[in-house]
């Protein structure tokens, strides 16, 4: 999967099992609850966190991350697995 900057590394970890940018138990928690849509400010933050993510280092992004409010970063994780799960199907169709 062709993604951004240094969201291509975070995205070959998560596919190796590795998500350094969230802790375990937000990731249980994000999944625990029903999808919701977003207002436009939490789209923005996840928007943010996102380019954060493609553009910072690692601990730069981690911060960004922690620093959402709970919708927010619930939206972030199941984007984030989202786009694993299609990296993932592509990396099988090319194989």
């Amino acid at each position: 999967m062709q993604a951004p900057g240094r969201l291509s590394v975070i995205l070959i970890e998560g596919l190796r099992g590795h998500h350094p940018l969230f802790e375990p138990d937000d990731i249980r928690e994000a999944f625990s609850v029903p999808d919701r849509p977003l207002d436009a400010t939490a789209a923005d933050q996840v928007g943010q966190a996102l380019l954060a993510m493609a553009r910072e280092p690692a601990h730069a992004a981690r911060g960004a991350i922690d620093a959402l409010p709970l919708p927010s970063r619930t939206a972030l994780i199941r984007v984030y697995f989202r786009l694993l799960e299609r990296a993932a199907e592509e990396r099988r169709l090319s194989h």
